[in-house]
């Protein structure tokens, strides 16, 4: 009897298994993207980096850090991206996930107005 039912459990086990397998298989798989990190230097003079690149969709972390002797900030509006302003030594974090495609300003424009000369342009690929 013993033998008996440790067959029908081992059946039963392996019909578990077959079925999680199954239901496994028709799980849909998530989109992965990889992340953009970087660090948006902003000096009286200019800023650093000119230009960076992401896809659509993926996580893009952005630390703004003021190393100059005036207040900025950090616009990116295409994305609605508008940090504080930064008195100097001053830093902020910003993250969004760009969807759209194109070619985008951004720029410290402190009192209103973009300053010139501090300003870049942010690449999104499909």
């Amino acid at each position: 009897m013993s033998a008996l039912r440790c067959g029908f459990a081992l059946r039963v086990a392996s019909a578990l298994v077959g079925v999680t397998c199954a239901l496994w298989s028709f799980v849909p798989a998530k989109v992965a993207y990889a992340n953009v990190s970087l660090k948006i230097t902003i000096r009286d003079e200019g800023i650093a980096p000119l230009a960076f690149s992401a896809k659509q969709g993926e996580l893009v972390q952005i630390d703004v850090v003021n190393q100059g002797t005036r207040t900025h900030n950090l616009v990116i509006p295409a994305f609605y991206i508008f940090t504080q302003n930064l008195n100097p030594g001053e830093d902020v974090q910003a993250s969004f996930r760009p969807d759209k495609t194109g070619r985008f300003p951004y720029y410290s424009d402190t009192g209103g107005k973009p300053e010139p000369g501090i300003s870049g342009t942010m690449t999104v690929n499909p």
